[in-house]
């Protein structure tokens, strides 16, 4: 038996210098795969830009330019080759431009000169003293204005080939181009008439359209075709819409007199006219005579409890609103039609459709949500009759549209889409029997059900694009057609369309952009954006209707700012994570390469900036949640660190974004500023029980500690927690309830809730009660319903019990959430001899903007968390004694 033991013993030690040497082995692999890097000082930060944006590519897909931001706000301008290595550096500068076969670049500095660069001789051209410049459709020419002072307006028009002026309007401002001719149309001005002129380029001709004596001519607009025309003069304050037809040389004046024939007490208002792309029709809006406070000899606003909104916003409505009415006039037959009426006072359209969507703003308010609730009717504008399109509507952004051609309104409601027909008053449900959902319970905000996107309509409105959390839907307007076309569900993928805000925008509405709608061509393919939840890395995938999708990239961090050439044969993209500096790439549709064009902060690569982990821990109801933990630097394994835990509301994304360590941040928070610095970060995800905002963050942040307490790798003495706004609230309510945290910072928080629903956001003129009721506090009612969960889940009704040291900051002009939240904070505190500091800035809001005080809120907050994290509570540069 000794012998047995004997034996076991000397293998059990075998066994463990065999587990030494290969973990040493192990350590030493990992030391070689990733060798040590310099250690980081802060008197670097200056060094590195903060951002930098993708602004235009060129139309042949081989130049981009880019702006790239320094401390101070210091804008660096490129233009660089895509593919080569020409590069411009340019001043900051404004109005950027590729010529129309991409050969030149033009901008105006801020210096008001414009610059014409031809990018391939070389060659440059400066103008003084412009202040603004259009190409015509060509690009053969441009037309700048140009105002010297002491010498009045003139438009030069110069020829692009030659860089060289070859005409000059003098006297002249207000320049529109024909939209598919060399002709210029502008506004002479003298102190004897105005003129409306018709410059043809090629011919150095000029035609004087028509004069007015010493009236002001302003407005001037084009049809599609460019013959019909718009415009508003004005003489001793009266006003009169103008219509020119240059095909037949006809002319109609609308005058203030035809219009109180039919509308009495209303006049021309000085808002711009638009004219339809045929040129048959213009709505315009009336002015309403009525007198309104003209009377007034003080300077009392009143308020009344009876009316649907408080008083500064009733007497905003009326004044930018109430007061003017939609109207349409049809030049030809001189008819008038009222679109907007006293009943039924906004509206939403397309000059180019024969009707618009009306509806009551105040009809079912007050309502305490940020838009309003109504019943939508559709208005055939030559007739007047009315169609209801849906009762007890929500109108907030992506609810409701108008398709591209008109021929269709969507809209959601409860947790489904709809789509009303036209043309046969017919609404139908096209997502019910889809057996998915389209709401978004991502965000577990109370009130109206969120879509999760209509981004628009293939082309001839063939199928409306829907989102579901994962998939891009096709679903016919008669709701018979239901098309899945990506699989991302399966592959726990977020497809959704890369839009190319640069070159296809929004076809937006005329009137109420809120509406507007897009239109997609699945023929010529569809750039797809890729958003993986497992991983969190981006990407693209191309779809066109007759091929399966054809995934393109996939890679770590976040691919944004996408621009695509105008033959869909290039594109260019920004990308970053929190360790990745910015970088701008192109990425050949047709070859599947990708290229670097642009590395920033490229000597910041040189450094240790950390790596990160996800967690993973639930709640006591099951729900699933997850976070980002950042390592600190050169992460030693021998050593426990600090932790500072960042919260907000869904924070775990947040390593997908890269901010340089620096000083300069409008909330005091720097992440590479803590990892640089030996700390561990956390960006915990927050889930919400409606009624219950700060329980719910206490619940959700404490499980995230905990389990990061369990991998052994932080001090559990040494944590911090911060938020700003209403992550700052959430930092404010969880000291309340636990002494897990060390020290903490809340920035701009609300403390004190029931004091915050009767505030006013006096910016917007609304009441807060909203943000409380049905947006970002999550109650889900009124305060006079739910007052035990209102005085719950609010800071200052539980200061007592925080034994957690707080800096507390705020701006005194923030009126978003008002300073003295944060007053009355540090006031309890004070009372109850907790430990607590205040920094209140000067003329400074909701975020911090000045450098100087930038500097100081992130060295103070800085030096907060030093002193209870690191220093046991003493302040840094204090003797050990004190």
């Amino acid at each position: 038996m000794k012998l047995k033991r004997k034996r076991v013993a000397r293998m059990l030690r075998i066994i463990l210098v065999a587990a030494i040497y290969l973990i040493l082995l192990s350590n030493a692999m990992v030391v070689a795969q990733r060798p040590h890097k310099s250690p980081y000082s802060s008197g670097l930060d200056s060094l590195w830009s903060s951002d930098t944006n993708i602004l235009e590519i060129s139309n042949d897909g081989k130049w981009i330019v880019f702006t790239e931001v320094f401390s101070g706000d210091k804008k660096k301008l490129s233009v660089k080759e895509i593919q080569g290595k020409k590069q411009f550096l340019l001043p900051e500068s404004d109005w950027l431009n590729f010529s129309v076969n991409s050969s030149l670049f033009t901008c105006i500095s801020k210096e008001k000169q414009l610059l014409i660069i031809d990018l391939y001789s070389l060659e440059e051209v400066r103008y003084s003293h412009i202040t603004s410049y259009s190409q015509s459709s060509n690009g053969n020419y441009i037309a700048a204005q140009r105002e010297e002072f002491g010498k009045g307006k003139e438009v030069l028009v110069i020829d692009l080939k030659s860089k060289s002026i070859i005409y000059t309007l003098n006297n002249t401002s207000k320049y529109n181009w024909h939209p598919t001719k060399n002709v210029l149309y502008a506004t002479k001005e003298t102190p004897e008439h105005s003129q409306i002129i018709r410059f043809e380029v090629e011919k150095v001709r000029t035609q004087y359209l028509f004069t007015k004596n010493k009236d002001k001519i302003e407005h001037l607009g084009l049809s599609d075709s460019g013959e019909e025309m718009v415009f508003v003069d004005t003489k001793n304050g009266v006003r009169q819409l103008n219509y020119y037809n240059q095909i037949i040389g006809n002319s109609k004046v609308l005058s203030d007199t035809l219009i109180q024939e039919k509308f009495k007490n209303f006049r021309l208002s000085d808002r711009k006219p638009f004219i339809a792309a045929n040129g048959k029709k213009i709505i315009f809006y009336l002015q309403n005579l009525s007198p309104s406070n003209e009377g007034n000899v003080n300077d009392a606003e009143v308020w009344d409890a009876g009316d649907p909104w408080i008083g500064p916003r009733m007497t905003m409505y009326r004044e930018e609103e109430g007061q003017y009415s939609l109207t349409a006039w049809y030049p030809e037959s001189g008819a008038l039609r009222e679109i907007e009426t006293k009943e039924l006072h906004t509206s939403a359209m397309s000059v180019n459709h024969d009707f618009a969507v009306v509806y009551d703003q105040l009809q079912y308010e007050p309502l305490y949500k940020y838009f309003p609730s109504v019943d939508l009717y559709l208005k055939n504008l030559k007739t007047g009759e009315l169609k209801l399109i849906s009762k007890n509507q929500y109108t907030g952004g992506n609810f409701v549209n108008i398709s591209p051609t008109g021929n269709y309104i969507t809209y959601f409601k409860g947790t489904d889409w709809w789509v009303y027909n036209v043309g046969i008053d017919e609404n139908v449900n096209i997502s019910k029997k889809s057996n998915q959902t389209f709401c978004n319970s991502e965000h577990q905000l109370p009130g109206d059900p969120i879509p999760y996107g209509n981004p628009g309509w293939l082309e001839n409105d063939d199928y409306l694009v829907l989102y579901d959390q994962f998939d891009i839907w096709l679903m016919s307007p008669d709701g018979k057609t239901k098309k899945r076309i990506t699989q991302g569900r399966e592959e726990n993928i977020r497809y959704r369309i890369n839009r190319d805000d640069g070159r296809k925008p929004f076809k937006f509405l005329t009137i109420n952009p809120n509406f507007s709608s897009s239109s997609f061509d699945s023929n010529t393919g569809i750039l797809l954006e890729v958003f993986d939840y497992k991983s969190y890395e981006t990407g693209f995938a191309y779809w066109n209707e007759n091929s399966e999708i054809q995934p393109l990239l996939l890679e770590n961090g976040k691919i944004d700012q996408v621009h695509i050439d105008q033959d869909s044969r290039v594109l260019v993209y920004r990308q970053q994570r929190f360790d990745q500096p910015i970088s701008i790439h192109s990425y050949d549709l047709k070859k599947k390469t990708k290229r670097i064009i642009h590395q920033t902060n490229k000597e910041l690569m040189d450094y240790d900036l950390g790596t990160s982990e996800f967690i993973e821990y639930g709640l006591e109801d099951g729900t699933s949640l997850r976070g980002s933990l950042i390592y600190p630097a050169n992460y030693d394994s021998n050593k426990k660190y600090p932790l500072i835990v960042e919260i907000y509301e869904k924070e775990s994304r947040d390593i997908n974004n890269f901010e340089p360590p620096s000083n300069l941040s409008y909330d005091g928070f720097n992440l590479l500023k803590f990892t640089l610095n030996d700390y561990f970060v956390l960006y915990p995800d927050i889930s919400y029980t409606i009624g219950e905002p700060g329980i719910s963050a206490f619940k959700s942040v404490s499980a995230a500690v905990e389990k990061v307490l369990e991998t052994g790798l932080v001090d559990k003495k040494r944590i911090g927690l911060i938020g700003h706004s209403f992550g700052g609230y959430e930092t404010a309510f969880i000291i309340t309830q636990t002494d897990l945290f060390a020290v903490a910072v809340a920035g701009a928080p609300i403390t004190d809730v029931v004091n915050y629903y009767h505030q006013v956001h006096w910016d917007s003129k609304y009441e807060q009660m909203w943000r409380l009721e049905n947006q970002q506090l999550r109650f889900g009612n009124s305060f006079y319903k739910m007052k035990d969960s209102y005085l719950r889940n609010s800071p200052l009704q539980h200061v007592e019990n925080i034994e957690t040291p707080l800096l507390l900051w705020t701006g005194n002009t923030d009126t978003n959430v008002n300073w003295s939240q944060s007053v009355q904070m540090f006031l309890a505190l004070k009372r109850l001899k907790k430990k607590a500091k205040l920094i209140l800035y000067d003329k400074e809001g909701h975020a911090i903007n000045k450098a100087e005080n930038q500097t100081h809120l992130s060295s103070t907050i800085f030096d907060w968390m030093e002193k209870y994290l690191k220093n046991n509570g003493i302040e840094k540069g204090s003797p050990v004694s004190d």
